[in-house]
């Protein structure tokens, strides 16, 4: 069996279990963070010997999330804003729906790897990228999955003991990269969303992606 194949794999069953989640409550909540976390961590079950195919699988499994997130709220937002207020309350439930589901797929990602013996910060770069592709993919704010990613990474190394820092710098380096793929624009765009201090944590892209330069004097 290729790699490619097993990584659709988990991505179509994720997508699954967050499209069930998602037909239960509109969208995905705080409260269902938890779930989404859960089913990709599972992922590394899957992953057989090797650390770098549970990541691989694992990336996988944060796509399915957000793509799922992104069809079936994105879908269901546009059937409701009939008006300007019912639009912007839409996009709302999108972005905070998109943000959760980055969220719960990096928080499983720190706990997945944790269990496989790895380094849990370069999986953080690699998934959180990967949640803003996919975001930009399915017309979602990315800026709601850069800073979910953050808070998930966040999160999940306080829960395993490393430092919350290093992780935050991970999962906002990736974004930023990723965005930067897309436009200039977009780099700088998530660049100012994910640096400061979220949750209590100093984050800072080690990236000069965004980066504005100071004008010449």
């Amino acid at each position: 069996m290729t790699e490619e194949q097993p990584n659709a794999n988990i991505t179509q069953q994720v997508m699954q279990e967050v499209a069930g989640l998602i037909r239960g409550t509109g969208g995905l909540t705080e409260a269902t963070v938890e779930t989404v976390a859960s089913a990709v961590q599972t992922s590394f079950l899957a992953a057989g010997k090797t650390l770098e195919a549970g990541i691989n699988l694992i990336v996988g499994a944060g796509t399915g999330a957000i793509r799922a997130t992104g069809t079936l709220v994105g879908s269901a937002a546009e059937t409701a804003a009939d008006g300007l207020t019912k639009t912007v309350e839409a996009t709302s439930s999108v972005g905070a729906s998109i943000g959760n589901a980055a969220k719960g797929a990096v928080l499983g990602v720190v706990r997945g790897t944790a269990e496989a013996g790895g380094e849990s910060f370069s999986a953080i770069a690699r998934t959180t990228a990967g949640s803003v592709r996919e975001a930009s993919a399915v017309g979602a704010d990315i800026t709601a999955a850069a800073v979910g990613a953050v808070e998930g990474a966040i999160q999940g190394a306080k829960t395993i003991g490393v430092s919350a820092e290093e992780a935050a710098s991970a999962a906002a380096t990736g974004a930023v990269n990723a965005a930067g793929e897309i436009s200039e624009a977009a780099g700088t765009r998530v660049r100012r969303a994910v640096e400061g201090t979220i949750n209590g944590v100093k984050v800072v892209a080690k990236t000069t992606v965004g980066r504005r330069e100071p004008p010449a004097p």
